[in-house]
């Protein structure tokens, strides 16, 4: 039986990581590939998105105003 495998991000396969795949049995969450993503993820502070948003909203309105 064979499994589609979707990924939350795009990516390149850099191993396989399940040695001798055919037939085996899987578990949920094992490791399967080793992925390297395409692009780099940067952690971002909701309160500095929310500080941003206000900012922006405040120059704006001055503008207009």
């Amino acid at each position: 039986m064979f499994n589609t495998v979707r990924a939350t991000f795009s990516g390149t396969i850099d191993r396989i990581i399940m040695q001798g795949a055919d037939g085996s049995i899987v578990q949920k969450g094992q490791p399967l590939f080793k992925v390297t993503p395409d692009e780099k993820f940067v952690e971002v502070n909701p309160e500095e998105i929310e500080q941003l948003r206000r900012e922006r909203t405040s120059a704006y309105l001055r503008a207009v105003l």
